[in-house]
């Protein structure tokens, strides 16, 4: 049942959506036919914040950044300081697993260069191939 009182009146909800057409070219910038593209240089890609490389490669630290093997490293580091103490009481305790756990520790601190840690990681590399000699001298006596 429809009633009508009058005329029927265009409601603004009714009306269609119209989108306005832009040109691609000139909305993001681009030169179109008339401009030149002298002026302009070249379209940056990626992000706007991003650092350009050449500008990190003056400094000698992007010589060692290895990626996560660098994080690893860091936990190499602190794990060989840790096993130092184990290998020293290894090395009045028990002298042939002092040798191994010495040996671990060494290779620990090697792999402990490659971190931001470096004079850390060779004088725990220094104290674990003193306890490593030590460990085996009193193993072998």
């Amino acid at each position: 049942m429809n009633r009508t009182d009058g005329p029927r009146r265009e409601d603004s909800s009714q009306q269609p959506i119209v989108a306005a057409l832009v040109d691609y070219a000139t909305s993001v910038g681009q030169p179109t036919d008339g401009d030149s593209t002298a002026d302009q240089g070249p379209i940056r890609n990626g992000s706007p914040f991003a650092v350009d490389p050449l500008e990190h490669a003056a400094s000698g630290e992007l010589i060692y950044d290895v990626g996560p093997v660098r994080y690893t490293a860091m936990g190499a580091v602190a794990a060989a300081v840790m096993v130092l103490g184990f290998a020293s009481i290894a090395a009045w305790w028990f002298p042939a697993g002092g040798t191994l756990i010495a040996a671990l520790g060494c290779v620990l601190s090697i792999f402990g260069m490659y971190s931001a840690f470096r004079i850390t990681s060779a004088t725990l590399l220094a104290l674990h191939l003193c306890l490593f000699v030590v460990s085996y001298a009193r193993s072998l006596g």
